[in-house]
Parts: C-alpha cells; sequence; structure tokens
C-alpha cells in the first residue's frame, strides 16, 4: 500500500484512453471539487478499476458517442467516515433491468464479447481497499461509483 493521489492517477489513465475516445467520439469531462486527499492503497489494482469502468462506458458508447464524465469530491456519506467518491458516468443505453442485481458477480455481462470479469474483479479490488462500490443506471446512461476511504481518515476542513 501506497500514497496515492488520486486526481493524479485518474488524469493518467484519461490520458491514455484520449485516442479511443477521439476514434468513437466520446467526449471525456474531468471534474474535481477543491483539494481531494490522498488514499492509501495499490495504485496498479486500482488503475485497473478505472480502466475497467472507463473501457465499459466507452463500450456503451462505442456506436453513437456521448460524454463520459470523471468526477471526485469528499464524502461522508458511507458510515458517517470521510471517503473520496469517484463517479464515472457515461451516456450509452444503460443496464438491462435483468442484470442489474447480479452485475458485480462473476461471468455478468452486457455485451457478448465481454468476459463478465471487470466488474466483479474491480468490486474485489475495492473492497480490498476499504471501499465500495455502487451504481444507477437509466435509459440513457449509467454512473458507477467509487467510495474509497481517506488516508488514516483524514478530514478536510
Amino acid at each position: 500500500m501506497e500514497n496515492i493521489d488520486l486526481i493524479f492517477l485518474l488524469q493518467r489513465v484519461l490520458d491514455k484512453w484520449h485516442p479511443r475516445f477521439m476514434k468513437v467520439k466520446v467526449e471525456p469531462y474531468f471534474q474535481f471539487d477543491g483539494e481531494i486527499p490522498h488514499i492509501n492503497g495499490d495504485s496498479r489494482s486500482l488503475e485497473r478499476v478505472f480502466i475497467n469502468l472507463i473501457g465499459n462506458a466507452v463500450e456503451a458508447m462505442k456506436d453513437t458517442g456521448g460524454i463520459l464524465s470523471v468526477k471526485m469530491r469528499v464524502t461522508s456519506e458511507l458510515a458517517g467516515m470521510p471517503h473520496v467518491e469517484i463517479a464515472i458516468s457515461d451516456t450509452g443505453p444503460g443496464i438491462p433491468d435483468e442484470i442489474k442485481e447480479d452485475i458485480f458477480k462473476p461471468f455478468v455481462s452486457t455485451t457478448t464479447n465481454g468476459t463478465g470479469l471487470g466488474l466483479a474483479i474491480s468490486y474485489r479490488i475495492v473492497t480490498g481497499h476499504k471501499g465500495t462500490m455502487k451504481f444507477k443506471t437509466f435509459p440513457g446512461g449509467t454512473v458507477f461509483f467509487v467510495y474509497l476511504p481517506i488516508k488514516n481518515g483524514e478530514k478536510i476542513e
């Protein structure tokens, strides 16, 4: 576990995706509210989580293009403990009702060419960092929320 600057990590991931965004006409937006404290974690594992979530969003919009939004903020909504919330949203078709309850289980996929392991692995990585994942989906988009505890429970004044 190491000290991780999530702003730097997410900017690096988005920069790697830039050529693919251009190819499929996806417009990325990256926003964070104020100062985002560092977290303790494994940067390679967390990078894998964000690559997976962004990859899924791009896959959902590959035929029509759209908007990918990555937003970060500090929240104490989870058990009153300070967390960084990373919200990754797309303007794709949304997740079908029949798989919503099982979306974080292995071998569940919205595509025929997916393995159905990406979200299951991502969920395990995030919970291994003492965080959690949630999502909201609707016709016209999906938002995945990743919650990671702030390093040493630090609070931002």
